[in-house]
C-alpha cells in the first residue's frame, strides 16, 4: 500500500521552516480536525488611524512627500474604504480574468490599490499619481495601473521610474548575481597584479589574470579544481556559479536531499598545499640592530614581499611573535563590539606580520613602510596597526604625515604648473598666510588650498598660450567671467582678484587686470524648510553618530565642517555645556542625551582611541596623527532625508530671526558675521529694509 512521503527541501541561509506534514488521508478526508472556533470569533477591523492619515479637506499641500511604505502599513489599512472601492475591486476581478492570473493577484493589487488611495487622501488629491507606485513594496504594478485607468483615477507620470540596479554575470569568471562588471574574487585578481600577472589562459585563451602556478584565470581554476584535472584544454565551459559561490560548494547533510557530501575535494586540496608549503624556514637576514645609527634614509620596495603567502615569509623572532600575539589581543579587544569575529582583523595582522618577520621587533617601525603595505595591497589595514605601535612607543613618525595636509596638497598642485607661473603662485600663497610685503591676517590653510583648487582650471587654460600671469590681460578676465555667468563668475572674480591683488603687492606685475572690473550683485534670501520635512530627522538616522550630527545641525546650527573639528576637551557635561572657540552652545536634554549614547558607543567600541576629536570613525579612531572625521561620513546621514546640512542651518538661524530681531543676538549666539546677521533679519523681517523682497 503507498504510503505518504515529506518532501523537504533544505536552502543556505534560508528563512523558511521545515515542509509541513501531509495531513489527508488516502480518500482525500482530513486527519485534522477545522478550527470551527477561530472561525466564529469577530475579526478585529483593521484601519488604523495614524497610517497614512488623510489630509484635512480643503487644506492644499505645499508638495508631495516622499514615503516609505512597508508591509506593516499595509497591514494597519487592509479594512480602509472607499466610495470608489466596489468599482475597483469589479475592475480588478475584470483585468484578473482577461489575463488569467489567480486570485492572489487579485489579493496582491487590491493591497497595492489601498496603499495608494491612501496616499492620494494624504496629499488631498482627487486622482492618483504612479509615482505613488514606486513608493509601495509588492508585485502587479501593470495590472494596478491598468484598474486606475479605466477607472479615471489615474494622472500621466511627471518623474521617471527610480533606476534599479541590473543584476548580471561577472565578466570573467561567469558568476552570475553581481550588480558590477565584475564579482569580488576577479575584482580582486584584476588589481593584484604582483601575485596574478594577466596573460593568455592555458584553458579558455582569453587574456585575463591568471593564478602564477597553474597559468589559469580565476573562472577555469574554479572548474578544474572542481571536476579534476582532465578537464582542461582544449574544453572552455564553465560550471555555474549562483550567488557568487560555486554551485559545488552548495552542500547539506547526509540524510537530507541536496547535493552529495562525500566529496573530499577540499581535503584533498588543503593536503596538496599543505605538501608544496616549505617547511624550514630561517631568521630573515635583514632585522634591524636598534644600535646601529643609520647612515642615510631610503624607502624599503615592499613590492614582491607584499605577494607573498604567510608560509613563504621568514620566521619570526620570540620577541616578533610576542608583539603579533598583543596585537591580535588588542585588534580583538578593539572588535568586540562591532564584529565579534577574531579573524575580522586579518588585514591588519598581515601587515604587522610582513614587518616583523623581516625587520623583526628589536628597533621601532616606520610609519613609511606600514603606508607602503597599505599601498601594495588594500586588504592591509595600515591605521590599526600604526596606532597600536604608537601607544607602545615602537613607532617613527612619517614627517611627511605630521606636516599639514592643506599645504601638502596646495605645494603639490602647484609644482604641477610650468615655470614661472609656479613661483608666482607660491609668493600669492605666502602672501595669504600673512608673510609678505605687508602684513595680512592669515587665511587658514584649508581656504588657502580651496582658493587654489577653484583658480586651477582657469590658469591650466592660461597655460596654453603663456607660463607667466604678468601676461594676463584684462580681456582675458572677462573671457573667463563670461564663461560662468552668475554666482560662478562672483566666485571666480574672487579669487582671481586676490591672486592679482598679491602679485601686485608683491611687484610681481606691473597692474592689477581684475581692477574696475564690476558683476551685477545677486541677493538671495534664504528661505525655510517645510515642517513636514523636517518631522522624523533623527528617526531617519540610524546610528548614534548620525543622531548626535542631525541635532548639531538642525537645533544648534553647527555646520558638518565645524562638528568635526569640535574636541573632547570643549565639551563639559556636567554643566550642560559645548564651549567652543567662538561661541558657547548650552545643551538641551536632546542633546545631552545623544551625547552620552554617543561617547558610550565610542568608549565600548574603541576603548583604546586616542583621537582628540569628538566625533571619530573607524579609521580616524586609531590614527595616531588624529584626524577629522570624513567629508563623505558628514554627509551620509543627510543623504538619507534628502535635505542639505546648508538648508538645515539656514533654517534653524531664519527661525531664530523670527523671534529676535536684534543681529547682535544672531551675531552672538551662532558666530556669525554681521551682514549675514542682518540677511537673515531682513528675511525674516522684510518690512524693517523699508522694501518687500518677493
Amino acid at each position: 500500500m503507498p504510503q505518504d512521503t515529506q518532501l523537504m527541501l533544505q536552502l543556505v541561509r534560508s528563512r523558511g521552516g521545515m515542509a509541513h506534514p501531509l495531513s489527508r488521508t488516502a480518500k482525500g478526508s482530513r486527519k485534522y480536525p477545522r478550527n470551527t472556533v477561530a472561525r466564529r470569533r469577530p475579526k478585529a477591523r483593521l484601519d488604523d488611524p495614524q497610517v497614512i492619515p488623510p489630509a484635512v479637506p480643503g487644506q492644499c499641500v505645499l508638495f508631495p512627500a516622499h514615503r516609505t511604505i512597508t508591509s506593516d502599513h499595509l497591514s494597519g489599512i487592509s479594512d480602509r474604504r472607499w466610495p470608489e472601492g466596489d468599482l475597483l475591486a469589479s475592475l480588478v476581478a475584470e483585468v484578473a480574468t482577461e489575463r488569467g492570473v489567480s486570485e492572489t493577484w487579485q489579493r496582491l493589487a487590491a493591497r497595492r490599490l489601498r496603499a495608494v488611495l491612501s496616499m492620494r487622501d494624504a496629499d488631498g488629491e482627487l486622482s492618483v499619481a504612479p509615482e505613488y507606485l514606486d513608493q509601495v513594496p509588492g508585485s502587479a504594478t501593470a495590472g494596478v495601473l491598468e484598474v486606475l485607468r479605466r477607472a479615471g483615477l489615474l494622472l500621466p507620470r511627471k518623474r521617471p521610474r527610480p533606476v534599479r540596479w541590473p543584476t548580471g554575470s561577472c565578466g570573467h569568471c561567469g558568476c552570475w548575481g553581481v550588480t558590477q562588471r565584475l564579482c569580488r574574487g576577479c575584482e580582486c585578481w584584476k588589481h593584484d597584479t604582483g601575485r596574478y600577472p594577466t596573460g593568455s589562459c592555458g584553458r579558455c585563451r582569453r587574456e585575463l589574470p591568471l593564478s602564477a602556478q597553474e597559468r589559469l584565470c580565476r573562472g577555469c581554476l574554479i572548474h578544474v579544481r572542481e571536476h579534476g584535472e582532465h578537464d582542461r584544454a582544449p574544453f572552455t565551459q564553465l560550471q555555474l556559479a549562483l550567488g557568487k559561490h560555486p554551485v559545488r560548494q552548495l552542500k547539506h547533510r547526509a540524510d537530507r536531499l541536496g547535493y552529495d557530501t562525500t566529496d573530499r575535494s577540499w581535503g584533498k586540496r588543503h593536503t596538496a598545499r599543505a605538501r608544496r608549503r616549505p617547511v624550514p624556514r630561517t631568521v630573515s637576514a635583514h632585522l634591524t640592530d636598534p644600535h646601529q645609527p643609520a647612515l642615510f634614509t631610503l624607502d624599503r620596495d615592499w613590492s614582491r614581499v607584499a605577494a607573498r603567502n604567510v608560509d613563504e615569509l621568514p620566521a619570526m623572532t620570540t620577541n616578533a611573535q610576542q608583539l603579533l600575539e598583543e596585537f591580535t589581543q588588542f585588534c580583538r579587544a578593539q572588535m568586540r563590539r562591532v564584529n565579534p569575529d577574531p579573524h575580522g582583523h586579518a588585514g591588519a595582522l598581515r601587515a604587522l606580520r610582513i614587518v616583523l618577520a623581516h625587520l623583526g621587533a628589536a628597533a621601532p617601525v616606520h610609519e613609511r613602510d606600514l603606508r607602503a603595505l597599505a599601498v601594495l595591497d588594500r586588504n592591509i589595514n595600515a591605521p590599526r596597526v600604526i596606532g597600536f605601535l604608537a601607544q607602545r612607543g615602537m613607532l617613527i613618525p612619517d614627517p611627511a604625515r605630521t606636516a599639514d595636509r592643506h599645504l601638502a596638497a596646495v605645494d603639490r598642485l602647484i609644482a604641477s604648473f610650468p615655470a614661472p607661473m609656479d613661483s608666482e603662485l607660491r609668493r600669492w600663497v605666502t602672501v595669504l598666510q600673512g608673510q609678505g610685503r605687508r602684513r595680512h591676517p592669515a587665511l587658514p590653510t584649508a581656504t588657502i588650498r580651496s582658493y587654489l583648487q577653484c583658480a586651477a582650471p582657469t590658469l591650466r587654460m592660461w597655460t596654453e598660450h603663456t607660463t607667466t600671469l604678468a601676461a594676463i590681460t584684462r580681456q582675458d578676465i572677462r573671457d573667463v567671467l563670461d564663461l560662468a555667468p552668475g554666482r560662478p563668475a562672483r566666485t571666480a572674480q574672487q579669487y582671481l582678484r586676490s591672486i592679482f591683488r598679491a602679485l601686485k603687492q608683491e611687484r610681481l606685475v606691473f597692474h592689477d587686470p581684475t581692477r574696475g572690473i564690476t558683476l551685477p550683485a545677486q541677493v538671495r534670501l534664504p528661505s525655510p524648510v517645510p515642517s513636514d520635512r523636517l518631522t522624523g530627522l533623527l528617526q531617519q538616522a540610524h546610528t548614534p553618530l548620525a543622531r548626535l550630527l542631525v541635532a548639531l545641525v538642525a537645533v544648534h546650527a553647527l555646520l558638518p565642517s565645524q562638528a568635526a573639528e569640535i574636541q573632547l576637551d570643549e565639551l563639559d557635561l556636567a554643566h550642560g555645556a559645548l564651549r567652543l572657540p567662538r561661541r558657547t552652545i548650552y545643551l538641551e536634554t536632546l542633546t545631552t542625551e545623544l551625547l552620552t549614547q554617543w561617547l558610550r558607543m565610542r568608549q565600548q567600541t574603541w576603548p583604546a582611541c586616542s583621537n582628540p576629536h569628538l566625533l571619530v570613525s573607524s579609521q580616524t579612531a586609531l590614527d595616531p596623527s588624529g584626524p577629522p572625521v570624513s567629508k563623505m561620513l558628514l554627509s551620509t546621514p543627510f543623504d538619507r532625508t534628502g535635505l542639505t546640512a546648508r538648508a538645515l542651518w539656514q533654517d534653524r538661524v531664519l527661525n531664530e530671526a523670527r523671534h529676535s530681531a536684534d543681529p547682535v543676538h544672531l551675531m552672538r549666539l551662532f558666530a556669525i558675521s554681521d551682514s549675514t546677521a542682518m540677511k537673515y533679519v531682513h528675511a525674516a523681517h522684510p518690512e524693517k529694509t523699508g522694501r518687500v523682497h518677493p
